[in-house]
C-alpha cells in the first residue's frame, strides 16, 4: 500500500473513542463496521488473552491472529508488518487515515492483540529503540541539527561520567599492572580494539579477550593481581557477561567497566565504573562520547607516564619507519 504523508495536526490518540471514525480524504466517513459494537475491555476472555501475550512482539502478535483478524483489522496489521520500524512515529488518528480504516478499528485491534491501547503498543516500540534495537526512523528536515545537538548532550554526559571517576586510584592501578587485558562483545568490541591500539602505543601487555576461537575461561582463568581489565559493556549484551562480571568482581585483578545507563546491576568487587550514554535521534546507537573517553583515558595514562609513553611511542614509529608499513599521508 502506498504511503500517505503523516499529518501531524491529526488529533492525538487521547482523543480516540471507541465510535469515532477517519475521515477520507475526501471528507466522507467510513461506514459502520460490523463488529464495531463488539466490548472487548471487559471480556475476561481477553484479560487472559492479555496476560498471555504480554511478553511478545507487536510482530508476533500480528502474525499470530492475522488470519482471525476482521478484514478491515487485517488492513491495519498488514500495514504494520510493513511499517512496524515507523510505528513510534504514529498516533491513533494517524493510522487510522494511513490505513484507511475507522479509528474504532485501530483500537480494537489493539486490545484484540492484548494491549490495553494503541499507546501501550507504541510505548513497546519506542522502549526497543531505547534498548538499542535499530528503529528507522523517517529523516526530518532538522535531523542534521537534531544529531549533532544529541552528540553534544551525548559528550557533555560522557566528560562529566569521566570526571566523577577516582582517577588518581584507577591510573595508578593501570599503570602498575603488568598486563592489561580488554574485554568486549558485538558493538562493544570496536571500542577494545581501539583502545588496544591506543595503549599499545604507549606500554607493552596490551591484549583484546579471547583471541579468535577461544573461549574467555581459558583466557580468564589466569587473571591475578598483577592484570588489570577493562570490561566494555554496552546494550544488547551477550547473556553470559553478566557472570563474567560477577567472577571478575572477585578475581584479584583490577576493573574498569565501562557501561551505559541500561546496566542496572554492578557486581560488588568492581571498583572502577565509567557510564557513557548511546543515545541517538538515528536508527542505531552513537559511539561517538564512548571513543572521547577512550582518547581522556589513554591521554591520561600517557601523561601518568611520560617519560615511558615517549620512550614507547619513539620504539613504535622507529619500527614503522624500519619495516616501512606508513605511508607519508
Amino acid at each position: 500500500m502506498p504511503r500517505a504523508p503523516i499529518d501531524h495536526s491529526a488529533p492525538p490518540e487521547d482523543d480516540v473513542s471507541g465510535e469515532s471514525r477517519a475521515v477520507h480524504p475526501d471528507g466522507e466517513a467510513p461506514a459502520p463496521e460490523a463488529d464495531a459494537t463488539v466490548n472487548l475491555a471487559t471480556s475476561p476472555a481477553r484479560h487472559a488473552a492479555r496476560q498471555g501475550t504480554r511478553s511478545l512482539s507487536l510482530h508476533q502478535r500480528l502474525t499470530r491472529s492475522l488470519e482471525e483478524l476482521t478484514p478491515n483489522e487485517q488492513r491495519i496489521a498488514r500495514f504494520l508488518l510493513a511499517h512496524q520500524d515507523e510505528l513510534a512515529l504514529y498516533n491513533a488518528a494517524e493510522l487510522s487515515r494511513l490505513t484507511d480504516v475507522s479509528k474504532a478499528t485501530v483500537s480494537r485491534l489493539f486490545r484484540r492483540l492484548g494491549y490495553q491501547d494503541f499507546r501501550e503498543a507504541r510505548d513497546q516500540a519506542r522502549s526497543l529503540r531505547q534498548s538499542g534495537v535499530p528503529v528507522a526512523a523517517a529523516p526530518t528536515a532538522d535531523h542534521h541539527q537534531r544529531h549533532y545537538e544529541q552528540e553534544c548532550r551525548n559528550l557533555r554526559q560522557a566528560l562529566a561520567a569521566l570526571d566523577m571517576l577516582d582517577m588518581e586510584a584507577l591510573s595508578s592501578a593501570l599503570a602498575k599492572a603488568e598486563r592489561l587485558q580488554i574485554i568486549g562483545f558485538r558493538n562493544a568490541y570496536p571500542l577494545a580494539l581501539h583502545l588496544r591500539q591506543q595503549l599499545l602505543q604507549l606500554r607493552e601487555q596490551v591484549a583484546v579477550l579471547p583471541q579468535p576461537g577461544q573461549s574467555l575461561g581459558e583466557e580468564v582463568a589466569r587473571l591475578d593481581a598483577d592484570d588489570a581489565v577493562v570490561v566494555f559493556a554496552m546494550r544488547r549484551r551477550p547473556q553470559g557477561l553478566a557472570r563474567l562480571l560477577e567472577w571478575l568482581g572477585q578475581a584479584p585483578c583490577t576493573v574498569l567497566l565501562v557501561c551505559d545507563d541500561s546496566l542496572s546491576s554492578i557486581p560488588a568487587g568492581i571498583e572502577h565504573v565509567l557510564r557513557c550514554p548511546l543515545d541517538s535521534v538515528s536508527a542505531f546507537d552513537s559511539y561517538a562520547a564512548a571513543m572521547s573517553q577512550i582518547n581522556l583515558l589513554a591521554t591520561r595514562l600517557l601523561h601518568d607516564d611520560l617519560v615511558g609513553g615517549r620512550s614507547q611511542i619513539r620504539r613504535v614509529t622507529d619500527t614503522f619507519d624500519a619495516l616501512e608499513e606508513l605511508g607519508d599521508g
